[in-house]
Order: C-alpha cells, then sequence, then structure tokens
C-alpha cells in the first residue's frame, strides 16, 4: 500500500503562500476527479497546519492495522494506493483510477476522530477493492455517479466489508461517530419502522439517477428518506444476500453488475427481466 501524503504540499502553498493551483498541481489528476465530482473549485478554509499534521499522522499510524484487518478477511489491499489532501469538507473520500491502479483520497479535514478513521478510511478501501474486480460499478459522468443501483450496490458492498472487518455493529459501520448515540439510534429506529417504505421508494428510482442526492447524502432532517435512507438499505440488501448465499468477502466483491441487477430487483420485489 503506498501512501502519498499531499499535506506538507497543502501547508506549503495554501496556508504559507495562498497558491492553490501551486498545491492542486502536486496531484493533477485527483484534483480534476475531485473538483469534477465532489467539491467545486473554491478556497480552502481548513487552515490550522498543527491539527492537519497531527490527523495526517494519526491516519498514517493507523493504515499497517487496518490493512492487516483486510488481509485477515482474506483480502489484499496492496496494489491500492492512499492519498492524504485537506478538501473541501464535502466527502469521506473516494476512489479513482488511474492507469493500472485505484487511488483512495482522504481528506484530512472529514477525520476528526479514531473512529471515523478506522470506519470510513475500511469503507473507502473497500470501494477500490470493489472497483479493481468490477469496474463496471464505477462511473465516468455525474448521471453514472448518482444512478440509485449503482449507490445502493457500492455504498452497500463498502459499509458491509467496513463492518466485517473491523467487526462493528450496523449503526456504527454507517455512522461511526460521526453523530451522537442517541440520535443514530432514532435513524436507524426510524428506517428499521420505514423499511418497506424506504425499499418501494428504492424500487421506483432504481434505474434512475437521484440528482438531488437526498437517498446517499447527509441532511439535519428527520425524515429518513431525505437523509441516508440509501445506505441504510444497501447494507441490509447486502447482508441478506451475503447470509442467503454463505458468500465470502472476495465472492462478495466478484459479484457482477448484471447478477446484482438481478438480485435487487428481486429483493426490492421488482423481479423483472434484464
Amino acid at each position: 500500500m503506498l501512501i502519498i501524503d499531499l499535506t506538507k504540499h497543502y501547508i506549503r502553498h495554501v496556508i504559507q503562500h495562498n497558491d492553490i493551483a501551486r498545491y492542486e498541481s502536486a496531484f493533477p489528476e485527483l484534483f480534476q476527479h475531485y473538483h469534477t465530482f465532489w467539491a467545486p473549485l473554491q478556497a480552502y478554509s481548513f487552515r490550522d497546519a498543527e491539527e492537519i499534521a497531527r490527523r495526517r499522522d494519526f491516519v498514517i499510524g493507523r493504515l499497517p492495522l487496518l490493512s492487516k484487518r483486510f488481509e485477515e478477511k482474506g483480502l489484499n489491499v496492496t496494489n491500492i494506493d492512499i492519498v492524504l489532501l485537506v478538501g473541501h469538507g464535502t466527502s469521506n473520500g473516494h476512489a479513482f483510477p488511474l492507469t493500472t491502479r485505484w487511488i483512495v483520497w482522504l481528506p484530512l479535514e472529514t477525520y476528526h476522530s479514531p473512529q471515523a478513521v478506522d470506519v470510513f478510511v475500511s469503507h473507502e478501501i473497500a470501494h477500490a477493492l470493489h472497483y479493481q474486480q468490477q469496474p463496471a460499478f464505477y462511473f465516468r459522468n455525474e448521471y453514472e455517479k448518482n444512478k440509485v443501483f449503482r449507490q445502493l450496490v457500492t455504498e452497500g458492498i463498502a459499509t458491509f466489508i467496513s463492518k466485517e472487518v473491523l467487526s462493528i455493529s450496523n449503526e456504527q459501520a454507517l455512522w461511526a461517530d460521526y453523530l451522537p448515540f442517541d440520535r443514530v439510534q432514532q435513524w436507524y429506529e426510524a428506517c428499521l419502522e420505514r423499511e418497506e417504505e424506504i425499499f418501494r421508494v428504492l424500487a421506483d428510482e432504481l434505474d434512475c439517477s437521484d440528482r438531488r442526492n437526498r437517498l446517499f447524502s447527509f441532511s439535519e432532517t428527520d425524515n429518513v428518506l431525505e437523509n441516508r435512507a440509501g445506505y441504510y438499505a444497501g447494507l441490509i440488501l447486502i447482508e441478506r444476500y451475503v447470509k442467503q448465499q454463505c458468500l465470502t468477502l472476495q465472492d462478495l466483491l466478484g459479484t457482477s453488475e448484471k447478477r446484482f441487477w438481478q438480485i435487487i430487483q428481486i429483493s426490492l420485489g421488482r423481479n423483472e427481466p434484464i
């Protein structure tokens, strides 16, 4: 696992000299991806150099343990590269392809605690492993990125793998410690109570692009259909499929897009031909 540290470039060029272009020139392919899909071009606001260095060192310190946890589950992460950067606080990270490798990028401003590091770094590594084996699940434009079916499967798999690798609860795998425990419990119980409704909405929108990103983004509303219900549904559907088929994590990652289209339609009551 190769670690690429852009934080020194950030401290030198953005904090000390306010030269955004020089910072982003350190890895132009990454920032083109980042600004295309995850955050618009804007000023960088995270300016605490000591805090950036502290978070960088902590994430780097956790990576050997996380790598070992993946290996113990039969998943090889040696061909995954990790990039540490400072972004705009809009995402915990994701993965993108560069030549023959998959790059996991982690914006340190979103990693505020040890639990957040373990849960969400594992989640993003799982995305890279999934795309590595099934590149059809990756996206080339905004429409594909927001396809409900694609997000349901990829976020469900990444959340499930994070849960299994770390041996944590569904609630922890979905939220880490992003919200207080009582709020997470309220959210999860609301998802349980409205599960049929959530699945019905997903069935109706499965082959659509969620342009408002309401099913897979965080909001302050108590209405789970406007607040990450897609993550809940993805985890539940993937977990049920793994148990029913007695799959290993490697089996799960190797399941094709075509097969998942059949599985998800059946699971949501949409048993239609492809």
